[in-house]
């Protein structure tokens, strides 16, 4: 009977990770993960094509359900607090292959949009930004530094310095990680408010004079009499109505706000379902309303009719802005608007880090956790969830998420004149995997409770997050079925002759990939272990 004993679920009894989050680190956390610069930027480029600028109802609408879906991930975390995100819960809620191959594809996705966001850094925010402030201090170098930074192959070395940077410090510590982005959330929510105060200092009039200016800088003789002019008449402004694709568009400013739920094992009290719901629900609210002040003094200052103009004129590549792409020309839009060089160059801090560097701890930690998640449940090998003692941080797989991201900015460099298409699907592919699955965990928890059967008749909560789960469910079919049905502005992929159909399939082509490797490792150590990986995720991981 001895060689009938079972193999020991968990082979250690703890993860080695340390519960050293505050809740105002999981609040920053979250506000940070979903920071609306980007999202502003490219919600504005977009607006021309889609026929309608009411970005402040589709903001409020979007937010409503970023709220719902805050509140889901709040509940299901305060059931399993482990670091490893939807992962955990979807794996005993539903099923370990279901639970990972969403996941799966949640970091794969992942790993392409901290890539993004590195390329973005110099490519989209400092570049065009140090151009503005080469024009307001007339200082050549400023401007010269921005081009160099503009350039495709210079972005992605100073991306790749950035992406060593970043993996010093996570591997330094969930601790330290904090820290810093408190610092850097802190500076950007300052830079921020100063660029509200600009705004409402400045009107239409003094904002076509500094335009006019710039373009007369640049461009020097060949410049056009009335540059701001020209641009507002280029394109025919759009009627100021709701468009339903723009819905799904600016979600992403409030949507990502439940990101603490991947490092919920090293978070403080991350069992208690109010402090869940505060940290998300309240990071959301914060960065709609700064999402909707801004939209609402853009538009007066600026202008819907240019602000449609630009982005048609710069998607085209015909407007004599020295900016390569839209998402160039209305950062540098942003940045000069603020008046004076000044006020410019904090602007200018606030943009950067909320265009690209608030989001890389979110962007780096998940596809870091959830790998851990895998590997402590022994569904890749058990080295990837090997713990530094000192720092309290998984060495291997955040040594691995570095390699993949260089991989993926040397890809994403290759095919930088087609940034817009392959964005677009690591924005909607993430959203996809992770929230979907999320959603039926949701509601298969408030009747059955999964393979955990004890999670049931915990009050009315089972059964609310059930009803979040199916508003959830039915927006992330909304989002997705907008961006598919939208594949000329989403999916564009100009340069290589890829279908758009082979984009749209690409969103959802990690899952089944993700079911597959599941699978494979499920026989793999059946066979050699004696590890039955459907028995593993029949009891949460120890702390």
């Amino acid at each position: 009977m001895a060689n009938e004993k079972e193999v020991p679920i968990f082979a250690r009894q703890s993860t080695g990770l340390v519960r050293q989050g505050r809740w105002i680190d999981s609040f920053v956390f979250n506000s940070s993960a979903s920071w609306m610069f980007g999202t502003l930027v490219f919600a504005l480029s977009s607006i021309w094509y889609f026929q309608g600028a009411d970005l402040i109802s589709a903001e409020g609408i979007a937010l409503v359900f970023a709220v719902c879906i805050a509140g889901m991930y709040a509940i299901l975390t305060s059931m399993m607090p482990r670091s490893g995100g939807d992962y955990v819960f979807n794996s005993r809620i539903v099923h370990p292959a279901f639970g990972f191959s969403f996941n799966f594809s949640l970091t794969v996705w992942q790993l392409f949009s901290a890539a993004f966001t590195l390329f973005f850094i110099s490519n989209v925010a400092l570049g065009p930004g140090l151009e503005v402030l080469g024009f307001y201090s007339h200082i050549q170098l400023f401007g010269s530094v921005g081009a160099w930074l503009s350039n495709s192959t210079n972005s992605l070395v100073f991306a790749s310095v950035v992406n060593v940077l970043f993996t010093i410090l996570i591997l330094s510590g969930i601790r330290k990680t904090f820290s810093a982005l408190n610092i850097l959330w802190i500076v950007t929510i300052l830079g921020t408010l100063l660029m509200v105060a600009a705004l409402l200092n400045t009107s239409q009039f003094g904002f076509q004079n500094s335009f006019n200016s710039f373009i007369a800088n640049v461009n020097g003789s060949s410049t056009v009499t009335n540059p701001f002019k020209f641009v507002e008449d280029s394109y025919a402004s759009p009627p100021y109505t709701l468009s339903l694709p723009m819905i799904a568009i600016v979600v992403d400013s409030v949507i990502w706000v439940f990101w603490m739920s991947y490092v919920a094992g090293e978070i403080r009290h991350a069992n208690e379902t109010r402090r869940n719901i505060s940290s998300m629900m309240g990071a959301a609210v914060l960065n709609g309303a700064f999402f909707i002040v801004l939209v609402y003094l853009l538009y007066s200052r600026v202008g819907i009719s240019f602000l449609s103009g630009i982005s048609y004129l710069s998607s085209g590549g015909s407007f004599a802005l020295p900016f390569s792409s839209t998402l160039q020309a209305l950062s540098a839009v942003l940045v000069l608007s603020t008046g004076s060089f000044a006020a410019a160059l904090l602007v200018l801090i606030a943009i950067t880090l909320g265009y690209s560097v608030l989001l890389l701890p979110a962007l780096y930690l998940q596809p870091i956790r959830s790998i851990f998640a895998w590997s402590f449940d022994r569904v890749v090998p058990e080295k990837w969830s090997s713990v530094s003692s000192r720092f309290h941080t998984p060495i291997t797989a955040t040594l691995g998420v570095f390699g993949a991201i260089e991989v993926a900015l040397v890809l994403i460099t290759i095919a930088s004149n087609s940034l817009l298409g392959i964005y677009s699907t690591s924005v909607i592919a993430p959203a996809f995997s992770s929230i979907f699955a999320t959603s039926v965990a949701a509601i298969v928890v408030g009747f059955r409770g999964g393979t955990l059967g004890r999670l049931r008749g915990r009050g009315l909560r089972g059964h609310i997050v059930s009803l979040l789960g199916v508003v959830s469910l039915g927006f992330i079919l909304f989002m997705t079925f907008e961006y598919v049905s939208n594949e000329s502005f989403f999916f564009s992929y100009p340069s290589f002759g890829i279908s758009t159909d082979f984009l749209i399939a690409l969103n959802f082509l990690f899952i089944p990939i993700g079911a597959a490797l599941y699978f494979i490792s499920y026989y793999i150590r059946k066979q050699t272990s004696k590890i039955d990986l459907n028995m593993v995720t029949s009891q949460i991981p120890p702390e």
